[in-house]
């Protein structure tokens, strides 16, 4: 069977990498906002060599790994418009799950609430 997803994959394997992929994107973008917040603090020196307001000087620019702190910012809004990308395509994928457990939880008499058998 030949589906969207590609030749014979299934939905479970996709779900698994696509959380798999989104846990560790959250990681990095947990480690690239410590860098950003105790390694390379507002003031480092990351405005081209100016720091703030003149700064010390272009000798003391703080870098990691040869980035400075802007530099590590777009690397941190990049992961976390991937992680958005994402976390609505894990949406996208257990939508049937959400509407079901929606339903079971606004009217209680239909069904028992987030039934494991209505997730394909």
């Amino acid at each position: 069977m030949v589906s969207f997803w590609g030749a014979g994959m299934q939905r479970t394997t996709l779900n698994f990498i696509i959380d798999s992929i989104g846990f560790l994107n959250l990681l990095l973008l947990a480690a690239t906002g410590s860098i950003m917040r105790w390694v390379l603090p507002p003031g480092s020196g990351g405005g081209y060599g100016r720091g703030f307001r003149g700064g010390r000087g272009a000798g003391e620019v703080k870098e990691l790994l040869g980035l400075g702190r802007h530099d590590w910012g777009d690397v941190h809004f990049t992961l976390a418009t991937l992680f958005i990308l994402l976390m609505l395509i894990h949406i996208v994928l257990h939508w049937t799950w959400i509407k079901t457990c929606t339903k079971s939880i606004l009217f209680p008499s239909r069904k028992t609430p987030c039934d494991p058998r209505d997730e394909p």
